[in-house]
Parts: structure tokens; sequence; C-alpha cells
């Protein structure tokens, strides 16, 4: 194995936390230069062939501006690093827990939700058991999401993605959406917080 390659197979591999990649990534010199590597030109994910791993966590994806520990997140590292293994032609064996618990995400979640915030799903995903079959899995964890995403009357229906409000780690209270009058694109949708009563209010262009 080429020199220094270890902590990315040590992530993809499932031997180390988003957490310690995500403080490696940001205060080892060598690791960052590593991951600038060029990329070859098969891999069309990026914008252009010019591009390096480092730039492509760093820069266009807002990874610097958003929570690393988080499932979607933890699932998209994994799979750019697999990418930059298989570029160097380093064998590995991809840790399949960070694919598998998206994918669950993804199939609990109904589509006017759109949560990725991990102190919020992974308690969820860590309460159900395990030798449940899928397809129970899968109502359960329903369940325990949309018990945690409440709303007045019914549910929002968004103009453009998911944006609900999430405050002191906790889900909003949906009260009801209002479309601007006047010829006006927006549209309004009103949350409250169940305890102090203060209202947010999420604004969408249609």
């Amino acid at each position: 194995m080429k020199k220094g390659f270890q902590p990315i197979l040590d992530y993809v591999e499932g031997r180390m936390s988003i957490t310690e990649f995500q403080f490696l990534f940001e205060t080892d010199k060598s690791l960052q230069r590593m991951l600038k590597l060029p990329m070859d030109k098969k891999y069309t994910g990026f914008r252009d062939y010019n591009y390096n791993v480092f730039n492509f966590l760093k820069g266009d994806y807002s990874y610097k501006n958003k929570s690393w520990n988080c499932i979607s997140l933890r699932d998209r590292v994994q799979e750019i690093l697999c990418v930059f293994l298989d570029n160097q032609q380093i064998s590995y064996k991809r840790y399949p827990l960070y694919m598998e618990e998206y994918r669950f995400l993804l199939q609990i979640q109904p589509d006017y939700i759109d949560c990725q915030d991990d102190s919020i799903l992974q308690p969820i995903i860590d309460s159900i058991p395990k030798d449940l079959s899928k397809t129970k899995r899968i109502a359960m964890g329903k369940e325990k999401v949309k018990a945690l995403f409440k709303y007045d009357k019914t549910y929002p229906r968004w103009v453009q993605e998911a944006e609900w409000p999430i405050v002191n780690g906790k889900p909003l209270v949906f009260s009801h959406q209002k479309k601007a009058k006047g010829g006006d694109i927006r549209t309004y949708y009103y949350f409250y917080d169940p305890d102090t009563k203060e209202q947010t209010v999420v604004e969408q262009f249609d």
C-alpha cells in the first residue's frame, strides 16, 4: 500500500469515525496534500478533471459549512474517498453501515420532512430493534419520525426542498402555509416552538 493512505482506508473500512476523519482532514497537512492528487478523467462526478478530493470536500459541496456527523454526509464522504482509492489503485473493503443507514433514513422519512440532523435521527435508528424484519423496522422508524415532526392540521406542501426548522435540537411544530398575493411568487411556512410559542417563518419561491 502507498504510504500515508491508512487514515483514508480506516474511514472507508469503518475503523475511524467521521469526527476523527474530519479532524485529520482539517489538521493533517500530509493528508491534505495527499487528497490534492488529481483525479483521473473517467471520474465524471467532479466538475472538471483538475479537481481533487480536497477541493471537493472543502469547497463545492460546502462540507465546511455543515456538520460532517450526519448520516447522509457520512455516506457521501465515504463514497468520495472510495473513488479516490479506486483512482490510486488501492484495494479496500467498503464498510456498508453508512450506506445502509442512509437508505434506511430515506425510507423512514416522508418527503415533507427530509431531515439529516444526526442528533435527531441517530437515536431513532439506534432505538429500533435490529432483529425485526425490514418492513417492521421501516414502519417503526416512520412512526418515530412523524411523532417528532408535528403539525396542527396538515403537513407542509413545500414548493422547493423541505426546510423543516429545528431549534435547540427539536423540530418546531408546523402551523400553516400561505402564498403571497399580487403576483408575488413567495410562499410562507409558519412554525412555532410548542414551549415558548415563538414563531419561525420559512420563505420559499415558487
